[in-house]
C-alpha cells in the first residue's frame, strides 16, 4: 500500500508539474494577444509611412517646335564672276593672269588687238573691271574675243554663312527658309539666329547625309570665318498640341504610360505620343490637359501620395 501511495504522489507531481506549463503557455497567449491589439495605432502610423512624396507638372497646350542639334561651321559665301573685255573686242594677244591671282579692279590683264585686216595694228589694254581671286582662266592668247567673251572666273569672298552636314532621315523635315539658331565657343551664351538658304540635291553616299547652307539674319563684327558653331536647328514645328515631360513617360506592359495626381493617389494613365525631343514629348491621345503629371516619385498605380511643392 506504501508503494502504491508514492507512486500516486508522483503521478499527481507530474500532473501538476503539467498544469502548471499549460497555463504558463496560455498566459504568454494572452499577453501577446493583448498586445496586438495595442498595436492598431501603431500599424497605421506605419500604414502612414507608405505615403509617397512626389513632384507633379501641368500639362502644357501651345505649339511644340523641334530642334535638332549638330555642328557647324561659319564660312564666307562665295561670288563667282565672270571677267569680260568690257571695252573692245579683237584678237587677244596678251593674257597676263593664272589661277590663284588676286586681282584689284582695275589691274591690267591683258591685250588685245581691235584692228581688222588692212588696218594698222593698234593695241589696247584690258583692265579688270572688278576684283577677286582667278578660280579660272577662260581664254587663249590668239583668240578672237568679243566684250562678251569670259577672259576668267573671279570668285570673292561675301558674307558669313553656315555649313552643315545632316543625316539623311532630315530631308523630309527641313526646307528652304527653316529657321534655326546657333551659339559660338566664344560666346556660348549668344544666341545668333540663321535661315536656311539652300539644301543640296544630293545625299553623300559615303555617310549618308547631305549639305545645308544657312544664311545669318543679322551680321555681328565677333563672328569670324572658321569658327566652329553649335547649331539648333528647327526639323519639326506643330501648332498647336500636348505636351508633357518625357522623363515622365515610362512603360506598362510594353506601352507608353503615365501617372497622375487623383485624389491623392497615383493613376496609371495610358498615352500615345508622337514627336518628341531630349525634354518634351507630344501626346496625341490618353490626357484632356487638365492633369498634373508625377514627375518625381516611384509609384504605381494606386499609391498613397503627398504632392510636395518646390
Amino acid at each position: 500500500m506504501e508503494k502504491k501511495s508514492s507512486f500516486d504522489k508522483i503521478v499527481t507531481i507530474i500532473l501538476v508539474a503539467i498544469c502548471i506549463v499549460l497555463a504558463a503557455i496560455v498566459g504568454n497567449n494572452l499577453i501577446n494577444s493583448s498586445k496586438g491589439q495595442t498595436q492598431g495605432p501603431l500599424s497605421e502610423v506605419k500604414k502612414q509611412d507608405n505615403i509617397i512624396n512626389v513632384s507633379v507638372e501641368s500639362v502644357t497646350s501651345g505649339p511644340f517646335t523641334k530642334y535638332t542639334t549638330l555642328g557647324a561651321e561659319l564660312e564666307n559665301s562665295i561670288a563667282s564672276i565672270s571677267l569680260t573685255s568690257t571695252l573692245t573686242g579683237g584678237k587677244l594677244t596678251a593674257l597676263s593672269i593664272k589661277e590663284g591671282d588676286v586681282l584689284k579692279a582695275g589691274d591690267i590683264i591683258g591685250t588685245v588687238d581691235p584692228s581688222t585686216p588692212g588696218n594698222q595694228y593698234k593695241p589696247s589694254s584690258i583692265t579688270a573691271t572688278t576684283g577677286g581671286t582667278v578660280s579660272s582662266v577662260d581664254a587663249y592668247i590668239g583668240e578672237q574675243i568679243t566684250t562678251s567673251t569670259g577672259l576668267a572666273t573671279l570668285v570673292e569672298a561675301g558674307d558669313l554663312q553656315i555649313i552643315a552636314y545632316l543625316p539623311e532621315r532630315y530631308l523630309s523635315t527641313i526646307e528652304v527658309g527653316s529657321k534655326a539658331i546657333f551659339t559660338t565657343a566664344a560666346w556660348p551664351e549668344e544666341q545668333e539666329e540663321a535661315t536656311v538658304t539652300l539644301i543640296s540635291p544630293t545625299i553623300n553616299s559615303s555617310n549618308r547625309t547631305f549639305k545645308v547652307t544657312l544664311s545669318l539674319d543679322k551680321n555681328n563684327p565677333k563672328l569670324k570665318e572658321g569658327m566652329y558653331v553649335t547649331l539648333k536647328l528647327v526639323t519639326e514645328k506643330i501648332d498647336s498640341c500636348l505636351t508633357i515631360s518625357t522623363d515622365a513617360i515610362t512603360t506598362y506592359l510594353g506601352k507608353p504610360v503615365v501617372y497622375i495626381a487623383v485624389d491623392n493617389k497615383a493613376k496609371r494613365v495610358s498615352i500615345t505620343t508622337s514627336s518628341s525631343d531630349d525634354t518634351k514629348s507630344v501626346v496625341t491621345s490618353g490626357l484632356t490637359g487638365d492633369e498634373k503629371i508625377i514627375v518625381a516619385g516611384s509609384v504605381v498605380d494606386g499609391s498613397a501620395i503627398k504632392i510636395i511643392e518646390e
